[in-house]
């Protein structure tokens, strides 16, 4: 994607103002993702909370991958959910990321989810997301089952609490080695210079 399309389009829109239950539990996913976490050693973490509907977040997510790719293993992006009550997709949406996560996909769907963004964005959400799991070779039963559980819900509330906690009120808000970013740099040159700052 052409880095100067998707910083005029940041610069545009900078914020966004009955199912079986899955065999394994929340607090064993979250366990998990912890330790897939701490795993991955990084000079500057960086934290995301995102809607999946937000317009500005798809455009955050096209920049941090380029972030990644620039910087490699200096840097680590982690995903945190913090869904709108404007936008009705969006929570779905993140349970499908963590539902795909359970079976070792979420980078992948995650990347649909954003590419697709304004398709799924119109309704029919939860369909395309299985289409999507169909196209990464998940199992597709197992996968809605868990979209729509209590559990793969509760991870995404804890993680919006986690948001709240720390007066989060737009998305995306960038936490930074346990920074919050309080206004979001505007161009691609401005988060490298940011994620420099901090390198330094």
């Amino acid at each position: 994607m052409n880095k100067l399309f998707i910083c005029a389009s940041l610069i545009l829109c900078l914020a966004c103002n009955k199912a079986e239950q899955p065999t394994i539990k929340t607090t064993e996913v979250v366990t998990q993702v912890a330790q897939e976490v701490q795993e991955i050693p990084a000079k500057v973490i960086i934290e995301k909370y995102s809607d999946y509907q937000c317009p500005a977040c798809a455009n955050y997510h096209f920049l941090l991958k380029q972030l990644k790719q620039d910087y490699g293993s200096e840097i680590r992006i982690d995903m945190k959910h913090y869904p709108l009550p404007q936008h009705p997709y969006a929570q779905v949406a993140a349970r499908a990321a963590e539902a795909a996560r359970l079976q070792g996909k979420f980078e992948k769907m995650n990347e649909l989810i954003f590419e697709g963004q304004q398709q799924w964005g119109a309704g029919n959400a939860e369909a395309i997301f299985a289409g999507y799991a169909q196209s990464i070779e998940l199992d597709v039963e197992k996968f809605k089952i868990d979209m729509n559980s209590a559990d793969m819900n509760r991870i995404v509330m804890a993680n919006r609490r986690e948001g709240i906690a720390i007066g989060l009120r737009s998305t995306p808000t960038l936490v930074i080695n346990g920074e919050k970013i309080e206004k979001n740099p505007g161009s691609y040159l401005e988060l490298k210079e940011l994620v420099d700052s901090y390198l330094d």
